[in-house]
Formats: structure tokens, C-alpha cells, sequence
């Protein structure tokens, strides 16, 4: 049932046998023994996860077999039983790692749910871990590319995010990704298999006038999605009143849980703080999609992704051309990483394309940039 190892160590033998059976019969790997010497014996010797043990034993207590475990298994959990009624016993040790006290008499549910609780932070604790390990070994998440240490945290949100459905705000400026990204969030959870729906909030509801309008139009969108997700493009340019009736819809519609309504992602390229202060965007709207809120860079502050950016532009989807293209230039490769671009992800793309459609050959070259640019590294190269 559990690949935690128990170690319990008491003096009266009575209670060992009552745990052990008990444990046991639950499915537990555990161990007692009734003396501190023996168990740090047993410490040294085997992997084990979780010990509790008696505060009052001859020779060796409980508050020294605490030290003891620490020393040599820091990561093993240490739970002290007094059965004395002194809470300064049980203070003391936590002050020294304990992670919790048990008093005697104990329950032994009550024992059976420190264990679980530890084993359910662990199971926590190393899965947080292998999604650090992974993102860092990262270098793409789905279509999403970039190895820079931003990008590899947006990665472990959205790792973190796959099994809930938060609700998303993603910033940044125009060209980063952000519907990318919110495709993104929506192919890792649970309702990839559902429409993932883009609406420019810009545009939403134009044409609609009267609050009926308005129902039956926000009605209609929402039912299309049929519990997929549905990504707000700039949501700081939404209407009043369609805000004002989507929070109602939203708030009166059934629970997120049963997907019958869509899970939502909204984009801004605005910061939030000029939102506010503007007075563009009320906070509580601000308040709904700010459960987990994901900014993207812009592109001039990962410039360490622009070589993956290129070649993922030449070689994974690249424009039908009667050329092929097989790279760029170092010197031409130093004007692209020097360049400030305002566009973003989405100029650099352009860059490219434009290399295929004037039928550039193998490399990309300096002539083969468009003016600005050249014009731009022209300028840096005399600065």
C-alpha cells in the first residue's frame, strides 16, 4: 500500500506490538524496536522515511535519537511521543527538527494520518523537484521554445497548472506569444481533447446593443467552446457592459469541475498596474483572471533564445520556397542578437520568411536583413 518506511521506537513493549499490528494490517513497511541505540543502528544502515520515538527512554531519549537521526538522515521525518503532559519536552524538539509530537495516549488514526501526511508532501515535494529537473534540461515546451531561465519557469507554471484549471492571466507585449502560450496551457490539461477558442476582446460583441443582445451573444461563444478553453485576447479592451455581464454569467453558470462551461485564459499586453490606474479595467475582473498569472519576456531580454528561435523559423515549419535555407551568418547572427526587437517573436519570424520569399540561398546574410535592421547594426558596429 506504502513504499514509506515506518521506524517506531518505544521502551514499553506493549505499545510496539499495538503499532506494529496495526501498520501492518494498513499496508505499511514498518519497524519497531525498543531502545535508541538500536534504532539509530537501524538508521545508519537502512532507508528510512518516517521515525517516531518515545521522548523518555534509558540510556539514549528520544530528544538524542533526534539529533542522532538528523545528522546522518536529514531528510527522514521525526515524530516525538511523550506521554508525560509537558509541552516544553515536545517544544524543545521541535526546535531541533522534529516534524511533529504525538501525546500519549495516541490514536491510531491519528498515527496513520502523520503518516499520510508526510508521504503526500513527499509525493509533492518530488514531483515539484522532477518538474525543476525537467524544466531545466528543457528547451521547448510544445511549441513553445526558449532555454532562458524566464522561460523555464513559465514552463514549470504550466506544468504545475496541467491536472487544474486555474483561471490565466498572461501579459506581455505584442509579438511574445501569449495566444501561443495560452494553446499551450490548453494542450497540457485535461480538455485538449475540446475546442481551444481565440476571441479578440477588441471586436467581441460588436453590433450588440441592448442586454438581451448581449445575453444571447456571450451565451452563444460560451456554448461554442463546449468546455474547452476560451482565450480573451486583450481583455483590457472589453466593453463594460459585456464584462459586466460575463462576470454575471460566469459567477451563476455550473461548477468548473463538470467542464460544461470553458476554462478561461485572457491575454493583455498592457502592464496591470497602468490597467488600474487608468481605470481601463475594474479589479474585479482583474481579480478573476488573476489566479495564476504568467509573464512572458519580450524578446530583447532572451536574446540567448534567438539562435533555437531561428533554427525552429528555417527547419519546423518553414514557408514553401524552391530554396532551401540552412542558417545565418556569424556575421549576420551578431546583428540579429544586438537587435532591440520591438516586434518580438513575431518580427523575428517575419525576418525569416522574408529571407525565403526573396529566395535566399543557404545562408542568411547581412544584405539579406531588412533595412532597419541592417541600419540598426550599421549604428551599434560605429557606437
Amino acid at each position: 500500500m506504502s513504499d514509506i518506511r515506518i521506524l517506531f521506537v518505544d521502551d514499553d513493549r506493549d505499545i510496539l506490538a499495538m503499532v506494529e499490528q496495526y501498520l501492518t494490517i494498513k499496508g505499511y513497511d514498518v519497524t519497531t524496536v525498543d531502545n535508541g541505540v538500536e534504532a539509530i543502528g537501524i538508521v545508519k544502515e537502512k532507508q528510512i522515511d518516517i521515525v517516531f520515538t518515545d521522548y523518555k527512554m534509558p540510556e539514549f531519549n528520544g530528544l538524542e535519537l533526534l539529533v542522532a537521526i538528523k545528522k546522518y538522515r536529514p531528510q527522514t521525518e521525526v515524530i516525538i511521543v511523550t506521554g508525560y503532559g509537558s509541552m516544553e519536552s515536545a517544544i524543545q524538539a521541535m526546535k531541533y527538527g522534529s516534524y511533529d509530537y504525538l501525546q500519549k495516549p495516541f490514536k491510531l488514526d491519528h498515527l496513520r494520518l502523520i503518516i499520510d501526511r508526510i508521504a503526500e508532501e513527499r509525493k509533492i515535494k518530488d514531483k515539484a523537484q522532477l518538474i525543476r529537473k525537467i524544466a531545466r534540461e528543457r528547451h521547448q515546451y510544445g511549441p513553445m521554445i526558449g532555454l532562458c531561465p524566464k522561460m523555464r519557469e513559465i514552463y514549470e507554471v504550466i506544468d504545475t497548472i496541467s491536472i487544474d484549471n486555474p483561471i490565466v492571466l498572461v501579459q506581455g507585449e505584442s509579438g511574445t506569444g501569449k495566444e501561443l502560450t495560452a494553446q499551450t496551457i490548453h494542450e497540457s490539461s485535461d480538455r485538449k481533447e475540446k475546442p481551444f477558442v481565440p476571441i479578440n476582446c477588441g471586436s467581441l460583441g460588436k453590433g450588440t446593443r441592448t442586454e438581451a443582445e448581449i445575453d444571447l451573444y456571450l451565451e452563444d461563444m460560451l456554448a461554442s467552446v463546449k468546455g474547452g478553453t476560451l482565450y480573451l485576447d486583450e481583455i483590457t479592451s472589453l466593453a463594460n457592459a459585456l464584462r459586466e455581464r460575463m462576470m454575471t454569467l460566469l459567477s451563476d453558470g455550473p461548477d468548473e469541475a463538470s467542464h460544461t462551461i470553458p476554462r478561461l485564459i485572457a491575454g493583455t499586453s498592457r502592464e496591470l498596474e497602468e490597467v488600474i490606474a487608468s481605470g481601463a479595467m475594474q479589479k474585479d475582473l482583474l481579480d478573476l483572471f488573476n489566479a495564476v498569472f504568467i509573464k512572458l519576456p519580450p524578446l530583447r531580454e532572451r536574446k540567448e533564445d534567438i539562435p533555437l528561435l531561428i533554427n525552429s523559423f528555417l527547419f519546423d515549419n518553414p514557408p514553401a520556397a524552391k530554396t532551401r535555407i540552412y542558417g545565418v551568418t556569424p556575421a549576420a547572427m551578431n546583428i540579429l542578437l544586438d537587435y532591440h526587437w520591438p516586434g518580438n517573436l513575431i518580427q523575428l519570424q517575419n525576418v525569416i520568411e522574408r529571407a525565403f520569399a526573396m529566395g535566399v540561398e543557404n545562408v542568411i546574410d547581412v544584405d539579406d536583413l531588412p533595412a532597419e535592421i541592417r541600419t540598426f547594426g550599421t549604428i551599434s558596429q560605429m557606437g
